[in-house]
């Protein structure tokens, strides 16, 4: 028998020279008489060793590293004690999981704890953006002091020419500046800087326009009565209406980016914005929303105008009997009724110029928005036209 010298267990050991504690795992040299009386003692056949290898017991070696290991007792032969490796931890099937299981060191360092690594974001849709001429409408309600602006403007719209040349470009400077990304309320000073000069681009862009299709009109009108077909001239003529007056006002809105007549007049630039994929509905959309508000209410101040004056023309002469009174006095009464109505024609006529004059202004805004999404401040013209101020306040 053998004592280890560092845990005092009592073994028989398996080499007398180097013996090995199957306790501890120490390695020291056995004393020589218990060797000899070892070496002397007949062998055990190999039953008896079986069975005595079953009986004895295994030690358990706690470890702060690994969980456990066990040391089992092997043949008579020189024991090599390999590295200890942390064993490789295994879930069985039948186990319920953790949705995010604790991974030791190098894990999260408690349970339900997602590991440690790269977050990944879930993609983000666009969020929903309203549609120019929406944001337009908005932008029109939240100026402050808009109704006074209105008024103004509506007012120089019964001096012909100027009216629309003053509306003109105050309306489209004030979306050049929302397309050029200054997001500003309506400005509370109509004339002023650039509002005449783009007022006066337009109405030249669309005094040569006007001139162009009035040609083609009545070439157009010549042949189709020369073929007797009115009803499909009628229609064309309609339909080139309802598709000109947003190209109109893109071509205008280009007038006021590039500040140049020719850049308004290049047909093939203006289309190319105005053909984009999901553009062309936006331009309608601005352009007839408070176009066909500005017909509707038009046709019933006037409708209503002419019921009012014609009613009451007709009941005065229905009234007066030519045997006592002349035809003179009959057209007198009547002509001065008529001026009568002046005052309400002229309420009519503001009613309506205020009406057009908020449309403008929203569709304007809405094209604003509209051609933001262009970039046009990297336009070569527009940068062309900036190059032009600054050299000229130079």
């Amino acid at each position: 028998m053998a004592t280890c010298p560092v845990c005092g267990h009592e073994f028989e050991p398996e080499d007398s020279q180097n013996a090995v504690c199957p306790a501890c795992g120490a390695v020291f040299a056995g004393d020589a008489d218990e060797t000899s009386a070892t070496d002397e003692a007949p062998q055990e056949e190999p039953a008896a060793q079986e069975a005595l290898r079953e009986e004895q017991p295994t030690q358990v070696i706690p470890s702060e590293e690994a969980p456990t290991q066990v040391v089992p007792r092997e043949e008579p032969a020189t024991q090599e004690i390999p590295q200890e490796e942390p064993p490789t931890q295994e879930i069985p099937h039948s186990a319920p999981t953790e949705p995010y299981p604790a991974t030791g060191a190098s894990g999260a360092g408690a349970t339900g704890e997602p590991p440690a690594g790269p977050e990944i974001h879930p993609a983000i849709a666009d969020p929903y953006r309203p549609s120019p001429l929406k944001r337009a409408w908005m932008d029109f309600k939240a100026s402050p002091g808009k109704l006074w602006i209105i008024l103004k403007l509506a007012l120089f719209q019964f001096v012909p020419g100027v009216g629309s040349l003053v509306l003109s470009g105050y309306a489209y400077t004030w979306a050049r500046e929302q397309a050029l990304g200054r997001h500003l309320p309506l400005p509370t000073k109509i004339v002023r800087p650039g509002v005449l000069d783009n007022g006066l681009y337009i109405y030249g862009v669309s005094v040569i326009m006007t001139v162009v299709f009035f040609v083609l009109g009545l070439f157009a009108a010549t042949v189709f009565s020369a073929l007797r077909l009115f009803i499909i001239f009628t229609l064309l003529v309609i339909l080139f209406v309802v598709c000109c007056g947003p190209f109109f006002a893109v071509m205008n809105m280009r007038t006021a980016l590039c500040g140049r007549v020719r850049s308004g007049l290049n047909l093939k630039r203006a289309w190319s914005l105005f053909a984009a994929p999901g553009k062309t509905g936006q331009v309608f959309a601005a352009y007839w929303g408070p176009a066909a508000l500005v017909v509707l209410l038009t046709f019933v101040c006037y409708l209503l105008l002419f019921m009012v004056v014609m009613g009451s023309s007709v009941s005065v002469a229905y009234g007066m009997s030519g045997v006592y009174h002349s035809d003179y006095y009959i057209v007198a009464q009547l002509l001065a009724m008529m001026l009568s109505f002046i005052p309400i024609t002229i309420l009519v006529l503001f009613a309506v110029f205020f009406v057009s004059t908020a449309a403008t202004l929203v569709t304007a805004r809405a094209l604003g928005y509209w051609a933001q999404d262009f970039h046009p401040e990297a336009w070569p013209e527009y940068q062309e036209n900036v190059k032009y101020y600054m050299d000229r306040a130079v």
